[in-house]
Order: C-alpha cells, then structure tokens, then sequence
C-alpha cells in the first residue's frame, strides 16, 4: 500500500522545503509538498487574503493526491499546521475523505494561539527581522543579501499577515487522532500542547524533539524516522 504524504510549509516557506525528505522517506510514501500560492513556482500568483482563502486554493490538492493514492497524510509545521486545522475542517465540512494520519508541528492549539499578541506583520523592517532572527531557520546569507531581502520580505510579511489575522472559531472535534510535534526549546508555542487534545475524538499524541521553533531542520532525520514508523511501521531501509 502507497501512502501520499501532503506537506504544508511555514511562514516563508515553498515546496522546497521538503524536498530534501524524499530520499529519507519510507519507499512507500510518496512526498507530495503544497506550493502556496506567490512562491516558488507560482511566484506570478497574488498572495492569499486570508487562511480561508489558502485554504480553498490547497482543496483540489488534498482530492487529486486522494484520488491517486491508497490514503493520504498530512503535514504541516508553523504556518502551515494552522493550514492544516483549517484544511481539515473544511473537508469534513464537505463531507471529504479525511487523512490516514495528521502531523501538526511548532503550533500551540488554536484557542491558545489565539490570545497571542499579534503585530508581528505591521512591524519596521528592521523589527520585523529581529523577530525572524530569533525565530531561528532563515540563513545568514538571506540576511545578508539585500536582492535576496527585497525576494522574501513580500512573502514573509504576507505570511505573517495570514497567521495574525487568523480568527479562531470553535467546532466539533474532528473525527480523527493528531500527531503534535515540537521542539522542546521553542518559545513560540503558546499554551500546553497537551491542548490539541479536544480537538479531535482521538486525542492526541505529541512528540518532543531537541531544538527550537525549527527543529525540523535540526533534527530532519529524527522527523523523518518518526513519520515512517507512524505511516509504515518501520524506518526507511537504507
């Protein structure tokens, strides 16, 4: 059996980065990382208004990669787990297949989020990447390089925008079991993690790992590894 594993990217982020997990992926599982709309290759696209609006554009993705596979899971790390939330509401909503499995990553539960201060997006340049800064997983040369600036700052900003504007409503739980992952030195997660849990009929399980608010990168092989034990059973063969 193939299992298709969608992924969603954070804040910034586009396809790319999850490329670098097919080789580490259980031959059975096939990567499949959403493209947002005003990135990567869909560079010419307006950005989304709104996580609504993301979120309608990521659907016909969710039932194509459906359609082509035995099931499907889904990823998403940062930005992308509030994606995610809102994705999976959506297809319940529309009476859609649901994942196999849900990994939510580096985002406190949605009701804990929401009493977060949010004006990261309506910062000076310069604060606003202070804050990028001490969030950790931009490289220095992106810093460093003002044409490579003057690329993401736009994306950023739309992305952070997106996520501080974000209106949490209240629904019933989904009928499914979450998969919670953090690093255990990230100062973003707002709220105990343990939250999630009454956000979905099966609970919830979460799974530390060593690093910040990007131990994605830190720890990828660890990330991997546990993505294929839950989705196969065991780890890639080398």
């Amino acid at each position: 059996m193939t299992i298709s594993l969608i992924c969603l990217p954070y804040a910034g982020g586009s396809a790319q980065v999850y490329k670098r997990w097919t080789n580490q992926l259980h031959p059975d599982v096939r990567l499949v990382p959403a493209e947002l709309s005003g990135r990567g290759s869909r560079m010419d696209e307006p950005f989304y208004r709104d996580a609504e609006e993301a979120v309608q554009d990521l659907i016909p993705l969710v039932l194509k990669t459906a359609l082509k596979s035995d099931a499907y899971a889904l990823f998403g790390h940062s930005m992308g787990s509030l994606l995610g939330y809102e994705l999976l509401h959506a297809l319940w909503e529309e009476r859609l297949p649901l994942p196999a499995a849900v990994f939510l990553s580096a985002r406190g539960a949605p009701h804990c989020e929401q009493k977060a201060e949010r004006r990261t997006h309506l910062l000076p340049d310069d604060e606003f990447l202070e804050e990028l800064k001490e969030m950790g997983g931009m490289t220095d040369e992106l810093f460093r390089h003002k044409e490579l600036l003057d690329l993401f700052m736009p994306i950023l900003r739309a992305d952070f925008k997106l996520v501080c504007e974000y209106e949490h409503r209240m629904r019933p739980p989904l009928p499914l079991r979450l998969t919670i992952l953090s690093g255990n030195n990230d100062g973003c997660v707002k709220g105990s993690l343990h939250e999630w849990e009454r956000y979905a009929t099966g609970g919830c399980e979460v799974v530390t790992f060593e690093g910040g608010h990007f131990f994605l990168q830190e720890r990828e092989s660890d990330v991997v590894a546990m993505i294929n034990k839950t989705l196969i059973g065991t780890a890639a063969p080398i």
